[in-house]
């Protein structure tokens, strides 16, 4: 019962006893004028002898956690299929067996009940695709009842299946790779990320990883087996498709002009490589923190795949009188990359493959402080 007041969900009506409150299996307190009886977080719910069903719902129950104003009863449209109780963190249904789309089945002399709670997504929509950060959410609850007795309330949760593995080999000395960082770190002002994110990185054995929605992903985009300090790789676009097609007719963007796509509700976060990193050649490194989501088809109602392929278009550039290296995010002073390598060629990078777009240049025609692409 030792249950926090602003998360308290009331349990009976105002006045009542110690006695009925505790019969009902909540907790009372005297303490609280405004809501003696509340219901604790083991209190007993299911299945009641006047033949409803009671279903107490935190927010905390699912990962990532649940937005409990999207919370339903799958063919509860009427107004006491609503719920009866509800807080910030908690929220109560109680309702009659045989109704708010409940079904009944006869089973070995059991009379059963079963209905679904269900709860919407939230779907941004972009350029190219929907795509949510929200859990596919349906909880099947049953009661049974054999006319004398009644029995605690049986819960299913269905999940998805874990996506299949998807690597693959490039030739250019590029590379993105995903960190083992749990996220748990502080960031502050959304730069300068911990550089234990980065201490451990995933193998292809690993793969396919497997994340909830909106746990952060930590990428890295990096330079092989160069070791010029004055190159400094810039990263012009970055965006995801539901399959290892890199221009899929679906796809989200997560970097712009190597800025964070603002079209997002969870906008990607950059960390700033810097020389405390630990790196030999920092500028040689590019790190970005991306929050989980899942493709949605085009009418916004069922995921597409539970995949997502990550891929990055990077530019290396080594600074001169023309040319700082630098990009600016704040709206103001936003740059394009793409003017400053129109003559050059373009470098795809998703997961560990590199794509060639246009052949490679003779390096004599690249002039001095100008992007390679």
């Amino acid at each position: 019962c030792e249950v926090p007041s602003g998360r308290r969900v009331a349990c009976g009506s105002l006045g009542i006893s110690d006695a009925a409150c505790r019969s009902k299996g909540c907790c009372y307190t005297q303490d609280n004028a405004e809501m003696p009886c509340y219901y604790g977080n083991t209190a007993e719910i299911g299945c009641s002898k006047t033949g409803h069903f009671v279903i107490l719902l935190e927010k905390e129950m699912t990962k990532p956690p649940l937005d409990l104003t999207s919370v339903y009863l799958k063919g509860g449209f009427s107004t006491s299929c609503n719920p009866v109780n509800r807080s910030s963190d908690l929220i109560v249904f109680n309702f009659p067996v045989s109704a708010c789309g409940a079904i009944k089945k006869v089973e070995g002399g059991y009379v059963i009940y079963e209905t679904d709670v269900m709860a919407t997504r939230q779907v941004l929509e972009g350029p190219k695709g929907k795509v949510t950060r929200d859990s596919l959410f349906r909880l099947t609850v049953r009661c049974r009842y054999n006319g004398s007795d009644h029995q605690q309330l049986e819960a299913v949760v269905y999940t998805l299946a874990p996506p299949l593995p998807a690597t693959d080999k490039g030739d250019l000395q590029i590379e993105l790779r995903i960190a083992k960082g749990e996220g748990s770190l502080p960031v502050r002002g959304g730069v300068g990320g911990r550089k234990e994110h980065y201490s451990s990185w995933y193998l292809d054995s690993d793969y396919p990883l497997v994340k909830f929605l909106r746990d952060p992903v930590f990428v890295e985009v990096r330079i092989l087996g160069r070791t010029d300090p004055s190159l400094v790789l810039m990263l012009d676009r970055c965006w995801a498709t539901p399959n290892q097609e890199l221009h899929n007719k679906v796809s989200w963007s997560i970097l712009e002009d190597g800025c964070p796509f603002a079209g997002d509700n969870y906008q990607t976060v950059l960390h700033k490589v810097t020389v405390s990193s630990g790196l030999q050649f920092p500028s040689h490194h590019k790190r970005f923190e991306v929050k989980t989501f899942v493709f949605m088809e085009e009418s916004g109602a069922h995921p597409l795949s539970g995949e997502i392929y990550f891929h990055c278009s990077a530019v290396v550039c080594q600074p001169s009188a023309w040319e700082s290296c630098m990009t600016a995010c704040e709206p103001r002073r936003k740059r394009s990359i793409a003017h400053l390598t129109q003559q050059n060629h373009e470098v795809l990078v998703s997961s560990g493959p590199v794509i060639f777009l246009e052949p490679e240049p003779n390096p004599e025609e690249i002039p001095a402080g100008h992007l390679m692409r």
